[in-house]
């Protein structure tokens, strides 16, 4: 069997998506948020998919590198049919997607993957090192829940809305998160939110659809207003949204040493995979 790699940018044809699609549908584990099937067809993306197909048009494996937050930072995940994993086909798809990385001008890049057996020893051999692991956790819909007295979320509108979100997350992590904030507040797909108490700010937080699902990221609650369950209570309303939008669940990502897990669990989201992040040495 002969094999031919090549190397498509973000937005994908319908055919190649098409491809990737019904190769991960013939696998055990569902490859699709790690390898960002969501997004391989949006004008607004930045990425690209190193795809390998045989003489006979049949795709085997693919690589997607994908910049989350427009920063040329890109994370990227490989996927090869069972059947041919010992051929060598995931280290041709790895160095693929590094001369994409190359010829973009990437700043920076994370390989994800689904911890799996074999996985760690993979990346190994392409000299990568373990960074850190994040965990997806899900909740289901809550359609009963009322935000407690005083306290309201809506849209950050605006400059001043934008503002009282950067004064929130700021002081909640640090000048870090401004940008992805700002790329949150540029994504015309993504939400950002203001909580506030008795008029005040208390907490932010941005959520998008994909796949069904409510998604929550850049969650965090003032300094000084932190230990009145604001952040608990966002997750709920998060919940109750989830449920007015007709989604099957609510998704977000934590770094599994990361003490916040508690709260989530608290507000019903439970563990639904691991994602290992390794950084090329």
């Amino acid at each position: 069997m002969e094999l031919s790699l090549s190397i498509e940018s973000f937005p994908l044809s319908a055919e190649t998506a098409g491809d990737m699609l019904r190769l991960l549908d013939g696998l055990e584990t569902d490859y699709r948020t790690v390898t960002g099937a969501a997004v391989w067809r949006s004008d607004d993306a930045r990425g690209f998919a190193v795809l390998a197909y045989t003489d006979k048009g049949e795709l085997k494996g693919f690589a997607t590198a994908i910049d989350i937050v427009n920063m040329h930072h890109y994370e990227w995940s490989a996927v090869v049919a069972p059947d041919l994993r010992r051929l060598g086909i995931g280290k041709a798809l790895a160095e693929g997607i590094h001369h994409g990385l190359e010829q973009r001008g990437a700043e920076g890049a994370l390989a994800a993957c689904i911890e799996e057996d074999g996985t760690d020893e993979f990346l190994d051999s392409l000299g990568y090192v373990s960074e850190f692991k994040e965990m997806q956790l899900r909740a289901k819909p809550r359609p009963d829940f009322s935000l407690p007295a005083g306290v309201i979320v809506a849209p950050a509108e605006g400059e001043d809305g934008a503002d009282e979100a950067a004064h929130v997350l700021a002081a909640a992590f640090d000048d870090d998160i401004l940008p992805v904030l700002a790329h949150n507040i540029a994504d015309s797909a993504r939400l950002v939110w203001l909580m506030k108490a008795e008029e005040r700010t208390v907490a932010s937080a941005t959520t998008f659809t994909e796949d069904d699902c409510l998604w929550i990221t850049a969650l965090g609650t003032h300094p000084e207003a932190r230990g009145n369950g604001y952040g608990e209570a966002f997750l709920h309303w998060s919940r109750k949204l989830a449920a007015d939008l007709g989604l099957s669940g609510v998704m977000l990502d934590v770094e599994t040493d990361n003490d916040a897990i508690r709260l989530y669990e608290r507000a019903g989201f439970l563990p639904v995979e691991t994602v290992a992040y390794w950084r090329r040495q």
